[in-house]
């Protein structure tokens, strides 16, 4: 199915059984993108609806799937855990036929970036890591989000409450988006349909209970950073709760070959929070030379 300006949605099925809904548009044969979501009521149109346009107008191909129970993708029988996840990547990058791309994830997104980085760095050209997950040491409020994550039943009632509520989808998006002229009404409708899908929050919700241990969380990358050569752009915003700012300070200082741009006064949503800097600053890292 085609969408606006020659951005295409189509869908594969991967081994497993997996159904991957996902976007591709963009000059064939162009620098290859490929764009990952975050958590919680996160897609791909969601998180990269504003850079898509852009990367295909510089002559990029680009590629954005919804992982398993986000936006158009159903849930998987297997549970939405970081390995499956960085599984879905591997799969993808193998049908879509893409022997080397950059990978631009947000969040979670972010994650599974590095996980496939570290597992197959031959064929990542460039990363990109925004609001990074997979590189601090524990959850925020990390006791109470532990108990919130297990005790059964607790996130998907929460959830339930506020799907029905728009002022919900307004609260939630001024906690990780703190520029209020980049929380348009448009923007706060695509938030508060998101959440009416529930198989992404069961899906996150999995995530959650898997990645949330009472010592920390399962996912932190950082003692294999130093494998990553791929040149890697982190953009972190200074007001980030989600992923505080001094995990990427730490995270620039292991990566052999990374900057670190601060978005001031950003929150955890660094790209729709500061759009037309983010856009400009990607743009500029992935047309730089990269030594093969």
């Amino acid at each position: 199915m085609e969408t606006q300006g020659g951005l295409q949605e189509q869908a594969l099925r991967l081994a497993g059984g997996a159904v991957i809904s996902y976007l591709v548009g963009g000059v064939e044969g162009g620098s290859t993108v490929v764009l990952l979501h975050g958590g919680g009521t996160d897609h791909a149109m969601l998180s990269w609806g504003e850079t898509i346009p852009v990367l295909m107008r510089a002559g990029c191909r680009v590629y954005a799937p919804d992982q398993p129970g986000y936006g158009n993708s159903p849930p998987d029988v297997k549970p939405s855990t970081m390995e499956n996840l960085v599984g879905y990547v591997t799969e993808l990058m193998d049908l879509w036929g893409l022997e080397r791309a950059a990978l631009v994830g947000v969040s979670m997104g972010a994650g599974m970036a590095m996980g496939y980085s570290l597992t197959h760095p031959e064929r990542v050209s460039r990363l990109v890591l925004v609001g990074a997950y997979g590189i601090q040491d524990r959850a925020p409020y990390h006791a109470l989000s532990y108990c919130l994550v297990k005790i059964p039943g607790l996130m998907d009632g929460m959830w339930g409450l506020m799907r029905g509520w728009r002022w919900a989808a307004e609260y939630s998006l001024g906690s990780i988006l703190h520029n209020p002229q980049a929380r348009t009404p448009a923007l706060v409708d695509e938030v508060f349909t998101a959440m009416q899908n529930p198989s992404s929050q069961r899906a996150f919700g999995q995530f959650q209970h898997d990645e949330i241990e009472w010592a920390g969380v399962k996912t932190n990358y950082t003692p294999r950073l130093g494998e990553i050569q791929a040149p890697v752009l982190l953009v972190h915003g200074s007001r980030d709760a989600g992923v505080p700012l001094k995990y990427a300070q730490r995270a620039v200082g292991i990566l052999p070959n990374a900057h670190l741009e601060v978005f001031e006064g950003a929150g955890h949503w660094t790209q729709r929070d500061q759009l037309e800097r983010f856009n400009g600053l990607l743009l500029e890292f992935l047309s730089q030379k990269t030594a093969r």
